[in-house]
């Protein structure tokens, strides 16, 4: 028996297990890729000169490492983070979410943290070998259009989440910068500058999104029709009175007001309703004397003035009797007026 040969079998396992430990040190390569700490697609160049140590830098801007242009373990890594949600429709809907299941990806979000869509990881495939020890939760929410691309095919879509930092000591890169916005897979991983993707996963989008919610036709609700109110009434215009050329305008009496009574004013009730007597003044026949009062007037007279005077005496007085009676009539007719006037 050769005495090499236990000698070489441990030479060859050295070289198997070593590149498997650091790869598992650093978190592993992206999305299959062996290569820790760069992207699919990425390939160094042979021959390429190692690259001058940086001076060093303060502790703050190592993020971690020891020195300048350190590797950092992703574990201790203590600087920016971030984290892309990639949207993707798989290549074959049958199999499950993955980088090589996986067609053109475009970012639906982009969180300055590390964060996983779910707190279940056990939807999460073809994740890297170490995954970060205190991510968050930010669940997956889709815009329209998105939405609607999901729900024409829903078991068609697949996310792959991205969790980014800058890995090399002192280096003080942007990391949300480096979020790619696309991936075209399987040539372009998004990551070309080494030690920048720290951890990574997949998901079937129906695991992540409740579909019949988000699927669910949106009811808009009909507006009940308004009564329509009737139309307002035109008033009809009022007809003007037009004035007849003949026709007087009526004047309304003037009430006369009833005079007030004086101290010296006589009331009087108020008259019947008695037709107005006419006055006829009657003559009141002068009786004819006697032969015998005649005879003893001419005896105690002689003189025939004194006889004659004795007549006209006698038609005066008659005349004096009507002129009293007629002023005694009209004194009675004044008084009515007057109160009929009242």
């Amino acid at each position: 028996m050769n005495r090499r040969l236990p000698l070489v079998i441990l030479s060859v396992a050295a070289l198997v297990v070593l590149p498997s430990t650091a790869a598992t040190a650093t978190g592993g390569g992206h999305h299959g890729s062996g290569k820790p700490g760069y992207s699919a697609g990425y390939k160094p160049k042979p021959g390429k000169p190692t690259p001058a140590p940086q001076p060093t830098a303060a502790p703050g801007a190592l993020c971690g490492g020891k020195r300048t242009g350190d590797v950092i373990p992703w574990n201790a890594y203590t600087c920016d983070q971030a984290t892309g949600y990639f949207l993707y429709k798989k290549l074959d809907v049958r199999k499950a979410a993955g980088y090589w299941n996986s067609g053109p990806q475009h970012r639906v979000a982009l969180h300055a943290v590390w964060a996983w869509p779910t707190a279940n990881g056990s939807g999460r495939t073809e994740a890297s070998r170490n995954l970060p020890r205190d991510a968050q939760t930010i669940p997956l929410e889709l815009d329209a259009t998105d939405a609607a691309a999901v729900c024409a095919d829903r078991e068609a879509y697949g996310l792959q989440v991205d969790l980014v930092g800058d890995g090399e000591a002192g280096r003080g890169l942007d990391v949300a910068s480096l979020v790619p916005t696309v991936i075209t897979p399987p040539h372009d991983g998004g990551f070309p500058v080494p030690n920048t993707l720290a951890f990574y996963g997949h998901y079937d989008v129906d695991d992540l999104v409740d579909l019949d919610v988000l699927c669910a036709p949106v009811v808009v609700p009909t507006p009940s029709a308004s009564p329509t109110p009737p139309p307002s009434p035109t008033p009809s215009p009022t007809p003007t009175p037009t004035a007849d050329v003949d026709d007087e305008p009526t004047v309304a009496p003037t009430p006369t007001p009833a005079p007030s009574p004086s101290e010296t004013s006589e009331v009087l009730p108020a008259p019947a309703e008695t037709p107005t007597p006419t006055a006829t003044a009657t003559a009141t026949p002068t009786p004819s004397p006697t032969p015998t009062e005649r005879a003893e007037v001419l005896a105690a007279v002689d003189d025939d003035d004194t006889l004659a005077a004795t007549g006209t005496q006698a038609a005066f007085g008659l005349l004096a009797a009507i002129g009293a009676i007629a002023g005694g009539t009209a004194l009675v007719l004044a008084r009515r007026r007057h109160r009929t006037e009242s």
